[in-house]
């Protein structure tokens, strides 16, 4: 599991949004499956509180897709709204509700170069009250004209690896094992075992861990059913048993 409040970049950030000298058009780099919660957070900041129909939020494009440029002509009312050009249009008006406006560009570095061109003097001279936000996968993919007139961060954010303990007691052990048995899946124990020896590896356990990788290795070759890879694990784990050669045995099979 990824979270952003562990990311350095991001608590920058977001002081930097708090501060009073917090810029006034933005470019984030992210994973697309943090571009919402990023929005949603930045939104708070600006705008006080967020919600989808905040009347001074503007959000053009989608996690996948880019804003057009926008013709009011040859386009329904709905894809209007979804435009480079509504939004300077729209961005332009007062705040209803709240001091300030936010416009979002969601896929700002797919987005194709008129529509990008249409937003560069926005992005250069926004309105005092006005604040610009784009957000992207792909940095290099960015227009550089708009990166040079925006904050640019890039977000890399790693994955929290999964991380819990061995059972520690007779009756954990049991559960463990009757879980184990009743799922039938070496894939499981195998996402077991990691778990088990980032646990290790976290509080310097270095050996325990090498112990335990080994037994993922074992498990990984799928050679054993789930009742054999159950016995050896509990037999390798359970207790302070020195029974390395029992280990060396399944490797060397």
């Amino acid at each position: 599991m990824s979270d952003l409040s562990f990311n350095v970049t991001w608590q920058e950030i977001l002081n930097e949004t708090l501060s009073e000298n917090n810029t006034h058009c933005r470019a984030i780099v992210a994973p697309l499956n943090f571009h919402q919660e990023i929005l949603e957070e930045i939104a708070r900041i600006i705008l006080g509180s967020y919600r989808p129909s905040h009347p001074d939020l503007i959000v053009i494009g989608t996690v996948d897709k880019p804003p057009a440029i926008g013709n009011k002509d040859t386009m329904t009312e709905a894809e209007y709204k979804n435009t480079a050009r509504y939004l300077i249009e729209e961005i332009a008006l007062r705040p209803l509700e709240s001091k300030r406006r936010l416009g979002v560009i969601m896929s700002a570095d797919k987005i194709l170069k008129p529509a990008a061109n249409s937003l560069l003097k926005l992005a250069e001279e926004p309105p005092d009250y006005a604040y610009l936000l784009f957000l992207m996968e792909d940095g290099k993919l960015f227009l550089p004209t708009l990166k040079s007139r925006s904050r640019f961060s890039v977000l890399v954010i790693e994955e929290r690896k999964e991380s819990f303990s061995i059972p520690q007691s007779d009756s954990q052990w049991l559960e463990w094992y009757s879980e184990a048995r009743k799922a039938d899946d070496v894939d499981a124990i195998i996402k077991n075992l990691e778990a088990w020896a980032n646990f290790a590896a976290g509080n310097s356990e270095f050996l325990f861990a090498q112990k335990i990788y080994k037994l993922r290795i074992i498990a990984s070759q799928k050679n054993l059913s789930v009742l054999q890879l159950c016995d050896l694990i509990i037999l390798i784990l359970k207790g302070d048993n020195q029974l390395e050669y029992i280990l060396d045995d399944f490797w060397q099979a």
